[in-house]
């Protein structure tokens, strides 16, 4: 179906660039579980290039401490639900995209019915526990999963597309203890969402990701970053043959 001429001038800059598919973004699904600093940056651009489908999972509800970083909420939001009122305020950002809000935490009992018929899956969690079901129903339905994390200074990105890559329990195996509160200052999930956005992108653009088999590791208080190639672990305890 062609782009109405709205959508022509909204997209403009970016139906320039040099093998743009808008059409591929309009009929992608794209699952963001955790609406805080990571999953709100993430979903803000992908719902700007119109990404035609987007389920936003999150069962918390906005808090004071969240505003230093989360920047899709107000302080008008404190007390309301993160998945409901991230999807008003993306939705008046581009209401031609279906933006879908789900008030629920990922589990092991829900996982599969919550990630079926997504084409990529975006990681803006703030524990490792969840990660690793998310990784697992990943694997078993061969659906892309785009990693981000946070702690004070470091920001970590990845991008695992099973069968054909390694998975996050190839390298982070173990579930672990967050400290809570994660020690972040407001601007580090701005930068670790946008390149998950740009991982996003690439992906539906291209099929594929440069950064597969790769950890992209960013230290904010040096502006350095750091790549670590990985490879599949046998002994995984998900996708080890």
């Amino acid at each position: 179906m062609p782009l109405s001429e709205s959508e022509l001038q909204r997209y403009q800059r970016q139906l320039l660039v040099d093998g743009w598919n808008q059409d591929k973004l309009k009929s992608a699904t794209v699952l963001i579980v955790g609406l805080g600093g990571l999953g709100g940056v993430s979903a803000t651009y992908l719902t700007a290039a119109g990404v035609g489908h987007l389920k936003l999972l999150d069962s918390d509800i906005v808090e004071l401490s969240n505003l230093n970083r989360q920047i899709l909420y107000t302080t008008d939001d404190i007390g309301k639900s993160k998945a409901t009122q991230a999807a008003k305020r993306l939705s008046a950002l581009n209401p031609g995209i279906k933006i879908e809000a789900v008030g629920e935490r990922i589990t092991e009992s829900n996982a599969i019915q919550l990630v079926s018929g997504s084409d990529i899956i975006i990681d803006g969690l703030d524990n490792h526990h969840d990660r690793l079901i998310l990784n697992r129903v990943s694997y078993d339905l061969k659906i892309p999963f785009i990693y981000g994390a946070i702690d004070e200074w470091q920001g970590q990105v990845s991008f695992f597309n099973p069968p054909k890559t390694p998975c996050l329990a190839c390298i982070m195996p173990e579930e672990k203890q967050t400290p809570k509160p994660i020690p972040v200052f407001g601007a580090l999930p701005g930068t670790i969402g946008t390149l998950q956005a740009t991982m996003a992108l690439e992906y539906m653009m291209k099929g594929d990701v440069s950064l597969a088999g790769k950890l992209l590791i960013y230290y904010a208080d040096s502006f350095e970053f750091e790549t670590v190639s990985f490879e599949k672990n046998p002994r995984c305890p998900v996708c080890g043959k």
